[in-house]
């Protein structure tokens, strides 16, 4: 394929910001110059300069028509205006041995920054440091039924972000003969508010006027408040033919969130009447929570000779978790209600412990010239145990003490998993390889309900788990010609997962509330089956093509009881114990293409498509076969105009019609179009200096039928931008 002569100085730098308007399909993407986003790498400076460092200026606005929270969600950008610098680096030598290197950017309008600082000693070690933050946007509307109404904005509005963040501080030692040392400390935060649903959160038809909705999939919010501070040390060294690290990890982190959810009519229409008894109110629970975590590890890789290859890893892992001061508590539009609606939660106190090893063999073995074979095994063992105390408060003053629930649980679990790869290069043209795993997990829980006074009350329910599992791998690689291969591979997996309640402690039929100890699930099963094939080809130097078919089937297969347990140690009765039948079934088939041509030196096209048929069946009546087809491609181009203009542009679509909305429950799949373009002109204005302009066009749209969101979060959003890059 011939090259295209785009100046380098066009193809912007290093650590440009890009924002991705990602559509509903992962593969469909539409990327602009600007904010929000990941890096691209840009080529060096062209050769008349001597220009290594670079600064970004960029201003730009996008304007939305339609659903403001849709469009944020989906772009993942906030609307307006925006500016600032959209990248930025500096390197500068201090002497012959040391460097200083400065990087990051600042985009006003947008709240995205980040910025790092680092030095760097040949042959000593290097110290660096940096801060960043970005926003991630939400849509804070709730469900939509078919034949509802229109839920209106929640109380607390539908344009939700949460900003996240970190700055670190990392030093590494790099001398020779010692070992290589590296410490790192990072602080982790997460602030802001996100949407949830509550589902199922309405009220029945009988309490609300006739034109109102039966049920209401009512939106949530999650007020985030997280934060975590992490501390890594490394060490690694070779002694010999041996490769021998370290690492020691803290991590503590903790967070405050409430989730706030609406119950009760919700609507643009005026609600029922306040005495009533199921008029609107807004249910909040708040949970505080600290954890500690310490790991530890060891490995090794020795190599005895060419052929034979020996790593080997041992980690031991500690978790300790708090719950404190959690509370649930109830508004209730009828004051009148106030004693009985707005009870709460109050002083759930609770936590728990894990400990886990985990050690881990591997050989890599050169058996013959063509044929490499490479054993592994892996054991792990865990211990869990958990307790919490719930106390039940009227607010009343003083506050009156309803009931008390305790609980506490156990859990020990070892798994063991063996491994084989194989591969063979021995035909001409052809590579064949395949591998096996078999694993096996046994683990014991044990369950108590501790809420009753009465010690001979007391629920306790033991369980013991066991899964099998193996998966087999199994391909083929073959180049026939110059510019053509072929892939094939298949791939089986069977997961075999039993439950045996071995009994309960206590009078009569043990229950928990209202929700008996019953073991219900006495089997699950599941099977895998996958299949995939690939054609590459290139029939002409500019010509490149990429063919891809992937075929899916998983089964799942479940047992039940309907055994109430009795004296410890009973067993269940024969009748007691449910056939085995096949549940569910999910098959999807990917077929996908990808075509990259460059007719010319100075022209090139890309474009992609792939079509997803997805379908689950259920044997269960008045459960619903769901679909999940779609289709998706894009098209991108570029034109170098002359030796100092360039053109780009992109084209993408993704839809989907697969809903269906059923009476009194939410209607599963999609019914949405979406498109999305964008141009980018570039001109070099000096060999220093490069202008650049951008346009981009995004579209959402249900159609004339509705989707989960009623087609309230339908959108068209444009977006300009220019920027001016400058070397030096």
């Amino acid at each position: 394929m011939k090259p295209i002569r785009f100046s380098p100085i066009l193809a912007q730098s290093k650590t440009i910001r890009s924002f991705r308007i990602a559509l509903l399909a992962p593969a469909m993407m539409l990327t602009m110059t600007s904010a929000q986003g990941g890096t691209t790498t840009a080529p060096a400076a062209p050769p008349s300069t001597e220009a290594s460092n670079w600064i970004n200026f960029t201003i730009g606005g996008t304007f939305v028509s339609g659903d403001q929270a849709g469009m944020q969600r989906r772009s993942q950008i906030d609307g307006g205006l925006y500016g600032g610098i959209d990248s930025f680096q500096y390197t500068k030598s201090l002497n012959d041995s040391t460097t200083l290197t400065i990087d990051g950017h600042a985009l006003f309008g947008l709240e995205d920054y980040e910025g790092n600082i680092g030095l760097t000693k040949n042959d000593v070690g290097y110290i660096k440091t940096g801060y960043k933050q970005y926003s991630i946007w939400y849509d804070g509307k709730g469900g939509f039924l078919s034949g509802a109404q229109e839920y209106g904005v929640p109380p607390w509005g539908d344009e939700l972000s949460v900003e996240r963040g970190q700055y670190y501080f990392e030093a590494g030692l790099r001398m020779d003969k010692l070992p290589e040392i590296t410490f790192n400390y990072k602080h982790d935060f997460r602030n802001g508010q996100k949407d949830s649903i509550a589902w199922g959160e309405g009220i029945p038809s009988n309490t609300l006027p006739a034109s109102a909705d039966q049920y209401k999939v009512a939106p949530a919010l999650w007020d985030i408040d997280e934060k975590t501070d992490t501390f890594e040390l490394d060490i690694e060294h070779t002694l010999g033919n041996t490769d021998l690290g370290m690492g020691l990890v803290y991590e503590h982190s903790s967070y405050s969130n409430t989730r706030t959810n609406t119950r009760g009519y919700l609507s643009t229409t005026p609600p029922p009447s306040t005495t009533s008894s199921n008029a609107y109110r807004e249910v909040s629970q708040t949970d505080e929570y600290t954890m500690d975590l310490f790991a530890g590890n060891i490995h090794s890789v020795t190599r005895f000779n060419d052929n034979i290859w020996l790593s080997a890893g041992f980690a031991y892992n500690t978790v300790d978790t708090d719950t404190s001061g959690s509370s649930r508590s109830i508004s209730s539009a009828n004051p009148a209600y106030s004693g009985t609606r707005a009870e709460a939660y109050k002083n759930t106190i609770g936590g728990g412990d894990l400990s886990q090893i985990i050690g881990n063999l591997n050989l890599m073995w050169v058996a013959a010239p063509d044929l490499t074979i490479t054993p592994s095994l892996r054991y792990e063992h865990e211990d869990q145990s958990a307790v919490s105390l719930n106390r039940f408060y009227l607010p009343q003053t003083p506050a009156t003490i309803k009931g008390t629930v305790s609980n506490s649980a156990d859990s020990e679990k070892d798994e063991t998993i063996g491994a084989l790869d194989v591969r063979y290069t021995g035909l001409s043209d052809w590579v064949f390889y395949a591998k096996g795993q078999w694993g096996q997990t046994d683990e014991n829980v044990l369950w108590r309900d501790t809420t009753a006074t009465n010690a001979t009350d007391r629920s306790l329910l033991k369980n013991d788990i066991q899964i099998d599992e193996q998966e087999y791998t199994a391909g083929a690689n073959w180049y026939p010609v110059q510019g053509l291969s072929f892939a094939v591979q298949g791939l089986y997996a069977d997961r075999q997962q039993s439950f045996d309640p071995s009994g309960n402690a206590g009078t009569g039929v043990q229950t928990f509330g209202s929700q008996g100890m019953t073991a219900i699930m006495m089997e699950h099963d599941t099977q895998l089956y996958d299949l995939n094939f690939r054609v590459t080809w290139r029939p002409m130097s500019n010509v490149s093509l990429v063919t891809r078919y992937d075929y899916s089937q998983t089964e799942f297969s479940n047992s039940g009881s309907v055994w109430e347990p009795g004296a410890v140690g009973s067993t269940p009765a024969s009748g007691d114990i449910l056939r085995k039948i096949e549940s569910g079934e999910t098959t999807s088939s990917i077929l996908s293409e990808s075509i990259t041509w460059s007719p010319t030196g100075n022209f090139y096209l890309q474009a992609t498509g792939s079509y997803i048929w997805s379908n689950t069946e259920t044997p269960f009546a008045g459960i619903t076969d769901s679909d999940n087809d779609y289709f998706s491609t894009s098209i991108s181009a570029g034109y170098a105009i002359d030796d100092k203009t360039q053109l780009t542009g992109s084209f993408t679509y993704y839809g989907a019609s697969n809903y269906n909305a059923y009476a009194g429950s939410m209607g599963y799949g999609l019914k949405t179009q979406e498109y999305g373009a964008s141009l980018t002109l570039s001109r070099v204005i000096n060999p220093n200096m490069v202008w650049t302009l951008r346009y981009g066009f995004i579209t959402s749209d249900t159609g004339a039928a509705v989707d989960q969101s009623g087609g309230y979060s339908d959108f068209t959003a444009q977006m300009v931008s220019t920027g001016l890059q400058v070397r030096f």
